[in-house]
């Protein structure tokens, strides 16, 4: 919930009644930027138009404002890029903006207009310059997720991929790692679109399409700056796929992002670039699929029985946990310091948490009734251990090829949140709002 009592929030509203464009985009950055919102849209209706940010995926409504000023705030952004036609309002235009904040942080825009029917819908996305890459330790990377992703990060060669939808974290988990991994005797190399984050001691290098400073270019000339570790920004195509995994077979270790739903369909992703069987084997050692969601606040958390409210869900977590197996779900707790206490709860009565929003019948001053605070990180390690290579291999399905590692007990999304959940960080709610359960998301009871 976008907070309405902060000191700019009242002089951007005070802007909105005195049309004062310049001062309207000030302040609207700022406010921006200090609720750590990812995106905003800017809209036209019929009478009215609206701002809407977008926090921890979830589309929050800002403010509504007289239609008649729409105009002159699509307008000021047209000119402040340089790169927009003010004038042309019946295509779409793209635009890349640096620029500051009132309170000092230097943000880079991606910004798109699209023509409606009743105006032009603004659309920025935000890269704040001043934020830097959390620990590894920080991003609630727990229990064997923590183990797998160690171990391959000491590993000399091979691919780690992460992947999930935008927003959902993938560049601060690669920066984190990167940054972990960034050590006196290594020489790390970055190729980017944009860099979102400048760190101290990386070889960072920023593509220039309109240039041609592409891809192929750099990776010729980063190979001859003799690399350890090389973070290409996104595989989306067979090339930069390819010359990815010559990477790898070439003694580098190779970071990179993709944009799947899970860990196992980017293997499907790959095969469909055109890769083969032995190239994602013997190239190939960690997927991570992820998911950004929203903390329960711990100032104003209170017990809530799932088993009670909402059975199905209730049955549907203990379903995901038991197909575990009882060794590595007993290893599972123990190793995430669930308490017995938390788990004799959840297991026999049903009691999860969620924030009330309030203490003591008025607003919690640390959440301000939104029962949320800051953010939570899901994660799922697929790991290519020998034998999932030899499933590989003989050309195994994804489907094949996850029930192979959930038996084995890999911590899909699901069991990461439901472990999350007992321990009081995430929802139920936000459960099944970012991740599945095949039971689940077959058309019945939706939370």
């Amino acid at each position: 919930m976008v907070n309405k009592n902060t000191e700019y929030y009242k002089q951007f509203e005070e802007a909105i009644i005195q049309s004062d464009i310049i001062k309207v985009f000030a302040l609207l950055l700022t406010i921006w930027v200090q609720e750590w919102a990812s995106d905003i849209h800017i809209e036209p209706y019929s009478t009215f138009c609206r701002i809407r940010l977008r926090v921890d995926w979830l589309l929050e409504e800002m403010l509504q404002y007289p239609i008649n000023i729409h105009e002159s705030i699509i307008a000021k952004f047209k000119i402040e890029s340089w790169q927009m036609r003010s004038d042309e309002k019946r295509t779409p235009q793209d635009a890349r903006v640096s620029t500051s904040t009132l309170d000092g942080k230097e943000i880079d825009l991606r910004a798109n207009t699209l023509p409606t029917v009743h105006g032009e819908k603004l659309v920025m996305r935000i890269v704040d310059k001043s934020k830097k890459a959390p620990p590894l330790k920080d991003l609630w990377i727990e229990g064997s997720n923590h183990d797998i992703l160690f171990r391959n990060l000491t590993l000399p060669n091979g691919i780690i991929l992460t992947t999930g939808p935008t927003g959902s974290g993938k560049s601060t988990t690669l920066y984190s790692a990167l940054d972990y991994l960034n050590e006196e005797d290594v020489n790390i190399t970055t190729y980017e679109d944009p860099v979102e984050n400048k760190m101290d001691w990386l070889n960072q290098s920023q593509v220039r399409a309109d240039i041609g400073y592409t891809f192929a270019q750099w990776l010729r000339a980063a190979l001859r700056q003799d690399p350890d570790i090389i973070m290409v920004w996104e595989i989306r195509d067979w090339e930069t796929l390819d010359t990815a995994m010559e990477a790898a077979m070439t003694w580098h270790v190779v970071f990179s992002t993709i944009h799947t739903n899970s860990a196992s369909e980017t293997i499907t992703r790959i095969f469909n670039m055109g890769a083969k069987p032995y190239m994602l084997a013997g190239t190939f050692n960690l997927v991570i699929a992820q998911r950004l969601g929203r903390k329960v606040c711990d100032t104003c958390r209170v017990e809530h029985n799932i088993k009670e409210e909402d059975s199905e869900i209730y049955h549907n977590m203990l379903e995901a946990l038991s197909t575990m197996g009882p060794e590595a779900l007993k290893k599972e707790i123990v190793s995430r310091s669930i308490s017995k206490e938390n788990w004799q709860k959840f297991s026999k009565e049903g009691i999860v948490y969620k924030g009330s929003g309030k203490i003591d019948g008025k607003q919690c001053p640390d959440c301000g009734w939104n029962g949320s605070k800051w953010r939570v990180w899901l994660y799922e390690m697929m790991e290519y251990d020998d034998y999932f290579k030899e499933m590989v291999l003989i050309w195994k399905s994804a489907l094949e090829l996850e029930n192979y590692a959930l038996d084995k007990g890999m911590v899909n999304l699901e069991r990461d949140a439901i472990f999350k959940a007992i321990a009081g960080k995430v929802t139920t709610k936000e459960i099944y709002r970012l991740t599945k359960h095949k039971a689940y998301n077959m058309g019945k009871k939706k939370n």
